[in-house]
């Protein structure tokens, strides 16, 4: 088999989500955490105005996104035996995506996201999984997301594959970022190491955006990305910093949108296109994707991120003057 244009590794998912009614929960904020909390009738049954099955995890997301790109892409990761395992390979397949590199051990990871007000709140399990056991065929590029307990174990076959010439792209997950010292060794082999704002406070420090963005170029990444919600996304580059707003859309479900950010900034680095040009492609597929429910329903093909990023006029690539 020729070589892939790109190869996704980490988790997946089956993702049943359920829109509530605004009436039906509210949102307070504890006086001692100053965090804001969802909050329903404790020991009542609470009616859901929608339900939707599908499918998840960064890595799967990432997946159908760049395969809607017309790249060659693939998917390193594990789900489980039984029926839930079966259904994602087969929606895999649907999506063009080669899926011999899935393997199958014990149950699925399931994820109930409950969609409230335009916010997501996820409760995840997740099996722990022998990721050392995970296969990682020859590819121009890799994509390395999210993954649980056990994922430092595959960085000795991803550093063989980029000795081999596989360019690596990271956006880690919530144990990635716990362990991030562990992971650390791997930014300074990536083409763009890319977080939101909460994910760069946690392991790089509460500093200002531009700090953390110089810290990350710093550890080596090429490209440092950080994404910080309606505020947009902010890129250094190694020669300046730069700002894009979001795109404009009518929002309905966050689910998905960082992933969908992402693949189209990589997937138009891969392509070829410009930094400004990529991030634009982020941006676009994001608003695309905030307007579905689900993770990756809205996910755009090159044809329609082609013709939408043309359109899109007020996202300006603004240099930010340094501090």
């Amino acid at each position: 088999m020729a070589n892939l244009s790109m190869l996704t590794v980490g988790d997946s998912t089956i993702d049943s989500v359920f829109e509530i009614d605004g009436d039906q929960a509210s949102i307070l904020c504890n006086t001692r955490s100053q965090e804001k909390e969802l909050c329903f009738k404790y020991g009542e049954k609470i009616p859901v105005k929608k339900i939707r099955r599908g499918f998840g995890g960064s890595a799967l997301n990432t997946a159908v996104g760049f395969s809607r790109l017309e790249l060659t892409s693939a998917i390193s990761t594990i789900v489980g035996e039984d029926s839930e395992g079966k259904s994602i390979i087969d929606f895999l397949e649907q999506e063009g995506l080669e899926s011999g590199f899935v393997k199958q051990s014990e149950t699925t990871n399931i994820s109930v996201v409950l969609v409230y007000n335009q916010e997501r709140t996820i409760l995840s399990y997740h099996r722990p999984r022998e990721y050392g056991k995970l296969e990682l065929p020859p590819s121009d590029n890799i994509y390395f997301a999210s993954a649980g307990k056990g994922a430092e174990n595959i960085i000795p076959k991803l550093l063989g594959r980029i000795s081999t010439g596989s360019k690596l792209f990271f956006n880690p997950g919530s144990w990635e970022l716990l362990k991030f010292d562990d992971f650390a060794p791997l930014v300074k082999y990536c083409q763009a190491l890319i977080l939101n704002k909460e994910e760069a406070d946690l392991c790089l420090g509460e500093e200002s955006t531009t700090k953390q963005l110089k810290a990350i170029r710093r550890l080596g990444a090429q490209i440092a990305v950080i994404t910080n919600g309606a505020r947009g996304a902010y890129i250094n580059d190694g020669q300046n910093t730069y700002h894009m707003g979001i795109a404009s859309g009518q929002p309905i479900d966050p689910t998905g949108a960082g992933d969908s950010f992402s693949v189209g900034l990589v997937g138009g680095l891969v392509l070829g296109k410009s930094l400004e040009e990529s991030c634009r492609w982020g941006m676009v597929n994001s608003a695309s994707v905030l307007e579905k429910i689900g993770a990756n329903r809205g996910l755009l093909s090159r044809d329609q991120l082609e013709e939408k990023s043309r359109k899109a006029t007020s996202l300006n690539f603004k240099t930010l003057k340094e501090n």
